[in-house]
C-alpha cells in the first residue's frame, strides 16, 4: 500500500511538473514576444524614424542612434529598422548597416502591412521578434521595425524557473517517502 501511495505521489509530481514547466515556458515566450511587439510599434511611430526612411539617406540618418538608445533602455538584443527593401538603417553591429535583414520573416510587414511576433534566425542567432511596418503620412509602407530577444537568453530565464520547479517537485517526492518506522507502525 505504501509503495502504491508513493508511486501515486511520484506520478502526480511528474505530470504536474511537466505541465508547469511547459506552461511557464509558453507564458514567458508570449510575454517576451508581446514586449518585442510593443517596442516595435513604439519605434515605428517615432517621427524621426519615419522622416529618415522617407529621405532614404542612410549616410545622414539618425535612426541608428535612436534605435541603439531604445535597445539599451529596453534590454532588447536588437532594434533593427529597415527600409521598404529590408535594408538596415540600424543594427547593434554597425558593420551590418546598409545590408539586408535576414530571417525571411519580413513579408507580412513589408507586403501586407501587418504587425506580428515571429521566431526566426538572424545574424545574431535564433530570436523571438516583434515585426511592425512603418507607414508614411500617406499610409504607404516605407519600412519595417524588428525588435528581438535571443532565444538563448530566453532559455536561460526559463531554465531558472525550471530549476525552482524541479526543486519543489523533488521536495514533494522526498516528503512523500515514508520513514521505515512510521511505515511499520512503530512510532
Amino acid at each position: 500500500m505504501i509503495l502504491l501511495i508513493f508511486g501515486l505521489i511520484v506520478l502526480v509530481d511528474i505530470i504536474g511538473g511537466s505541465f508547469s514547466l511547459r506552461l511557464i515556458s509558453t507564458i514567458l515566450e508570449n510575454q517576451i514576444g508581446s514586449r518585442a511587439l510593443k517596442v516595435s510599434q513604439t519605434v515605428a511611430l517615432i517621427p524621426q524614424i519615419r522622416e529618415d526612411l522617407e529621405k532614404a539617406d542612410l549616410a545622414n540618418s539618425r535612426i541608428q542612434q535612436i534605435a541603439e538608445r531604445i535597445r539599451i533602455e529596453t534590454g532588447a538584443q536588437f532594434v533593427v529598422v529597415g527600409d521598404r527593401q529590408g535594408r538596415r538603417y540600424s543594427h547593434p553591429v554597425p558593420d551590418r548597416l546598409g545590408k539586408f535583414m535576414v530571417g525571411g520573416d519580413n513579408e507580412m510587414a513589408l507586403v501586407h502591412g501587418q504587425s506580428y511576433v515571429s521566431k526566426a534566425t538572424g545574424t545574431l542567432g535564433p530570436s523571438i521578434r516583434g515585426k511592425v511596418p512603418v507607414f508614411s503620412d500617406a499610409g504607404e509602407i516605407i519600412g519595417i521595425v524588428s525588435v528581438g530577444y535571443l532565444l538563448e537568453n530566453i532559455d536561460t530565464i526559463i531554465r531558472g524557473y525550471h530549476i525552482k520547479i524541479l526543486s519543489v517537485l523533488t521536495a514533494v517526492i522526498l516528503f512523500g517517502i515514508p520513514e521505515e518506522k512510521d511505515a511499520l507502525g512503530r512510532g
